[in-house]
């Protein structure tokens, strides 16, 4: 049984709560503008010790509570992140706001190729992410990644946030094959007989709950039994199983 679990540090820094220099935009809201966002992203960086060697904001920032703008930070060709930048308070020409890490879908998947690479998985042929991550404990984002012809759908979760820190683990599972013998094995030492066959319905990620019909069969009976993920370790997944019906 072979399964991987692997973690992305996007970035280290302090979260940011600032006051930013405003103009006014076509409505007469106060408007923090890219250029300074820019700058501001820049030396939050350097005060923690990290040279971004590109930061481009998307657009400016309305003074509106609620509102965002996202910028690209680039730390290198294999290491980029997005911060979402949000307006927290609005006082006269005062503009007080927050960025949170997220990874595009696109940062995402070259992510998850360097978390193959550093695990020492084989090199996936694809990746293909559906959406963002965001910076928030428990955001999920589902993934699709070919490695010799098998495409299996991985989770990215996101397991601690701190300022501009985010780690995300790949959930790990356990392919349809390796489901298949591994229930026949432990059917042979726990049952004293082996069946001649399984077939399983899916692939079984390992999230605790999580269920997957198999079928067993041997030269006379046939019997349908439900597995399900009892706890996970590392890259150990165990699970129970019970008849169904």
């Amino acid at each position: 049984m072979r399964t991987l679990i692997a973690t992305l540090t996007a970035l280290t820094a302090s979260a940011v709560v600032a006051a930013g220099c405003s103009v006014q935009d076509a409505s007469g809201a106060p408007t923090v503008t890219s250029a300074d966002l820019q700058n501001d992203i820049a030396a939050q960086l350097a005060s923690a010790g990290e040279q971004p060697q590109e930061v481009t904001c998307r657009a400016d920032l309305v003074g509106e509570v609620g509102q965002t703008s996202r910028c690209d930070v680039v730390m290198s060709p294999t290491n980029s992140f997005q911060p979402i930048v949000t307006v927290t308070a609005v006082d006269g020409a005062t503009i007080n706001y927050e960025m949170t890490p997220a990874l595009s879908r696109e940062q995402l998947e070259r992510a998850v190729v360097r978390l193959l690479d550093d695990a020492g998985a084989a090199a996936p042929t694809s990746v293909v992410c559906l959406g963002d991550l965001h910076g928030q404990i428990g955001a999920i984002s589902r993934c699709d990644i070919t490695t010799a012809g098998l495409t299996l759908p991985r989770t990215a979760e996101v397991t601690s946030v701190d300022g501009l820190m985010m780690n995300f683990d790949l959930v790990p599972i356990l392919t349809r094959t390796e489901l298949e013998n591994s229930l026949l094995d432990d059917l042979a030492a726990h049952v004293g007989a082996r069946p001649d066959s399984a077939t399983c319905a899916g692939h079984l990620e390992g999230r605790p709950g999580n269920t997957v019909d198999c079928t067993v069969a041997d030269a006379s009976t046939t019997a349908t039994l439900r597995l399900t993920v009892t706890a996970v370790d590392g890259d150990a997944i165990d699970y129970s199983y019970a008849p169904t019906g």
